[in-house]
């Protein structure tokens, strides 16, 4: 099998390259259950969606590439994504052999490492000791500047020399791919080259190789979201290094275990003590009965076990193939309630069941429904020694705090229900039973989800988009909060109308085959109830199917901080990225009230990078007002001719990366996706805190320098330098910040660790008031100087509030200056491009002027894509780590 070759010269250069600390223990290749079953394959249940994996599929995204989680330095990604393609290639791929690429990527994944490369948006040179300098690392690697994918085109505007224009952003520098070993050096720059197999080390550290010495001058994504540091000084902090190195002649040939996706086995774990008793029991028998007769997959195995005081066994570990297991697993749902709260118990007695029913209950998943406490003893730990995930919803307030940490420790999702709001206990079922490791793309997709409580008339009326990418067997479920005559109608955009009654609490309407694209229009008529939950889910019409996934950090707030929770959200069709959608987020905290907020993805903190399909937003203060959950619902939306796709975006760098023509699908129907993140939990509320502003402005992470003006006056030669960034909040991207506080030194390292030591720039008569958060501000630094502009000097910026909250240190820029040179500072600059000709610019470029200036394999007999997994345990030392 080519991908056992490719893993097993992968896990020998991270060993190398690791300093003999690291290297892939055991490969599990996990296969999709669509797959024939072979004698030598193992099964393993299908799942919750996996992080921390690598998935091989088919799709239009060729780029290998690491999701992230946060783009923080250190922190660890989601998943590494390949594509077929790019694992079934004979010899060196066009980003480099296949070991190279993938100890690239296992670098962004493991250790929270970043691109060390350059990019023609971001800038592939900057000024230093009198020239352009090409981004590099390190910077006695050797090449050529020029023009096209080799550098092989007329290098016309790319003389080095030249400092007192910018260096036109064709221009490149392309390393010398026959270098040795010896002159080239980290592979987060240059996985394509033969020769690199290591990471940059301490520039300042003279012990270190000169080739192997990081450049902390060079404005690449590594040292902007690291500090300067080196990928050797970020890898050290992590627990793989702690331990001295392995022996030189360990195997590291890794150990290959076929899986192949099976049925599923989950136990539901329901709360039936005292404190359940009402309105509580009622809308979990309601859910319960919802989800096993719409969501439990046929095929799959369900148990249903009840605990209060005690726990107890209501219906054993049952394989669904019939509505008449559908209806003996409901009939096991309870609808009484009394005793006190033991959550260990419930969760002892499914791991019992579990392991009764399969021997080895490793993959089983196990959904605990509380709003109790107390009682867990050793039940965690036994889950975890088990390998047994734990999902957790935890119903109120008052639930156990500890309910959220039994999900993360075992790798499960934790979702509150508060009872107001528009987060249900079904809705919460639905979003853990959503996705699995190799077939998110067959997956039922969540169009809508709402709930609508205290209703004021006998109708309710909603709409919902079908795109192209959904539209089989397209279910609208109403759930009311009462048994009474319920009917439906709904209207495709075409004018058929589907209808349906009956009487009772739950009523489905399906839509026959595949539901034709557009807008949908149903009202539903209940004539006595208080208040009703709909859904409306699909299931993907092909492989590239519209998708959302969330997320919320920190998942433990303490308020006193003044950090404030991020939510994320990753929009994409297939893997590749959706831009220019619309996506918000409704926070929730069980009160009356919620709050609205906007997720962006134009690169500005705290999102991390412009049009990467990942949307990002803080959580205002004042919508955390006590302590305990705080719950979030996000809505994507696309809109016709607005929403695009864009198939390649940043990933593995190769040599002609920049050159590749961006293929971007212009969506032309509308689209809407809904996603539960898992809650937080806020800490240490405090009134008087929460009236004060301790929270600081975001950072500034795009500062460049887009134009240089030079002439010559009597006083000698005269630069100005137009440089830009996005404004930030006054709470992160919240508001607007009250003032910058610019600096500049000629240490690199006195701006990034000690700030307030550099040189301030005077700014006060240049009229220079911070704009809005996200609007883009503009300022021109003058230099006159009589001598030749041969020094460097380097610029950074933080924002500040009224309350003195400083940002952390922009992405520093560098400007070429002159000893005695004298500089001037103007700001609010009507900026026009000088010195660039029509033919210089891209329409890429084009457009942000006119904006910004104007200022899994696939078979081939499937309809859907099989994805592999690839489980990988590295061995460090001696204790295996799951990664």
């Amino acid at each position: 099998m080519a991908s056992k070759e490719v893993f097993t010269k992968t896990s020998q250069m991270l060993f190398q390259a690791s300093k003999q600390h690291v290297y892939f223990g055991q490969i599990n290749i996990i296969l999709p259950k669509t797959w024939s079953w072979k004698p030598e394959y193992t099964g393993i249940p299908a799942r919750s969606e996996l992080e921390s994996y690598i998935t091989v599929e088919e799709g239009k995204v060729k780029t290998p590439k690491t999701q992230r989680r946060r783009n923080k330095c250190g922190y660890p990604g989601r998943y590494i994504y390949l594509h077929t393609d790019f694992l079934l290639t004979e010899g060196k791929t066009k980003w480099g052999h296949h070991e190279n690429v993938l100890v690239h990527e296992w670098g962004h994944f493991r250790w929270g490492l970043f691109d060390e490369y350059s990019t023609r948006k971001k800038g592939r040179f900057y000024l230093d000791k009198g020239v352009w300098n090409p981004v590099r690392c390190s910077k006695s690697v050797k090449g050529k500047v020029g023009k096209g994918t080799r550098c092989n085109r007329a290098a016309s505007k790319c003389d080095i020399k030249d400092t007192k224009q910018k260096m036109d952003k064709k221009c490149k520098f392309c390393p010398d791919e026959a270098e040795t070993k010896s002159n080239t050096s980290s592979i987060m720059a240059y996985n394509w080259i033969d020769a690199v197999s290591t990471f940059c080390d301490n520039e300042d550290d003279e012990t270190v190789p000169v080739h192997q010495r990081h450049n902390s001058k060079a404005p690449n994504k590594h040292n902007s979201n690291c500090g300067g540091r080196s990928a050797w000084e970020v890898m050290r902090e992590h627990n793989d290094f702690k331990a001295v190195p392995l022996s030189a002649s360990t195997n590291t040939a890794p150990i290959f275990k076929i899986l192949r996706e099976t049925a599923g086995y989950r136990v539901f774990v329901l709360d039936v003590s005292g404190s359940m008793q009402g309105t509580r029991i009622a809308r979990l028998y309601q859910a319960c009965k919802y989800i096993i007769q719409t969501r439990i997959p046929e095929n799959s195995w369900l148990g249903i076990v009840w605990f209060s005081t005690s726990a107890s066994t209501k219906m054993d570990i049952t394989q669904v193939t019939s509505q008449q297991d559908r209806d003996a697993l409901i009939a096991a749902v309870p609808l009484t309630t009394g005793g006190s709260t033991c959550i260990g118990c419930g969760i002892d007695e499914a791991l019992r069941i579990l392991s009764n029913r399969r021997g080895d209950p490793a993959g089983s998943e196990i959904m605990v429904i509380s709003d109790g406490q107390g009682g867990l003893g050793a039940s965690i730990e036994n889950a975890k020694e088990a390998n047994v995930i734990i999902h957790t919803i935890s119903v109120s307030q008052a639930a156990d705090e500890r309910m959220i940490l039994m999900a993360t420790e075992t790798g499960g999702i934790h979702i509150s229900y508060l009872e107001t709001g528009t987060i249900t206990f079904a809705a919460a079922f639905i979003e853990i039973l959503s996705s699995g490791v190799t077939s998110f793309a067959t997956e039922s997709t969540t169009l809508l989800s709402e709930k609508l409580d205290s209703l004021s008339s006998t109708t309710v009326s909603f709409s919902f988009d079908i795109d192209s990418s959904v539209g089989v067997n397209t279910t609208v479920s109403i759930l009311q909060g009462s048994s009474t005559d319920i009917s439906i109608e709904v209207q495709s955009p075409y004018g058929t109308v589907y209808t349906e009654q009956t009487t009772g609490d739950i009523l489905i309407l399906d839509i026959p085959g595949t539901a034709v694209t557009g807008k949908y229009n149903a009202t539903v008529t209940t004539p006595t109830s208080s208040s009703v939950e709909y859904y409306v889910t699909s299931l993907p019409s092909g492989s590239e199917v519209v998708r959302i996934s969330s997320w919320v950090t920190p998942i433990n707030l303490d308020f006193l901080t003044g950090e404030l929770p991020v939510i994320e959200a990753d929009v994409m069709k297939g893997r590749a990225a959706v831009l220019d959608a619309i996506v918000t987020a409704v926070v929730e905290t069980g009160g009356s009230e919620s709050c609205e907020v906007a997720l962006l993805d134009n690169g500005a903190d705290p999102d991390d990078t412009e049009d990467d399909g990942v949307y990002a937003g803080v959580i205002p203060r004042f919508c955390l007002y006590q302590n305990g959950r705080v719950s979030a619902k996000v809505y994507a939306r696309g809109e016709n001719g607005t929403a695009s796709v864009q198939d390649v975006f940043s990933g593995a760098g190769s040599p002609d990366s920049d050159e590749d023509v961006y293929n971007t699908e212009v969506l032309q129907d509308n689209f809407q996706r809904v996603s539960l993140p898992s809650e937080i939990l806020v800490s240490n509320y405090s009134s008087i805190i929460a009236n004060q502003d301790i929270t600081a402005p975001g950072r500034i992470t795009d500062v460049s320098i887009i134009d240089i003006f030079t002439e010559n006056t009597q006083y000698g030669e005269s630069r100005n330098f137009t440089i830009t960034w996005t404004a930030t909040g006054d709470d992160i991207n919240i508001g607007k910040a009250t003032e910058y506080e610019l600096r500049i030194s000629d240490d690199i390292n006195v701006l990034i660790n000690n700030f307030s030591n550099a040189e301030r720039l005077d700014v006060v008569n240049a009229n220079f008031t911070p704009k809005a958060a996200g609007e883009v501000e503009y300022i021109r630094i003058e230099i006159d100087a009589e001598e030749s502009y041969t020094s460097t000097t380097f610029f950074g910026v933080k924002a500040k509030d009224e309350a003195e909250n400083a940002g952390a240190v922009s992405n520093i820029v560098s400007i070429l200056v002159a000893n005695g040179y004298r500089i001037k500072v103007e700001g609010d600059v009507v900026y026009s491009p000088t010195n660039v000709t029509d033919e210089d610019i891209t329409q890429e470029e084009k457009k942000e002027n006119l904006t910004g200036l104007a200022i899994g394999i696939s078979c081939a007999a499937a309809a859907a894509v099989a994805i592999i997994a690839i489980i990988i345990i590295v061995y460090v030392r001696k204790q295996k780590q799951k990664a």
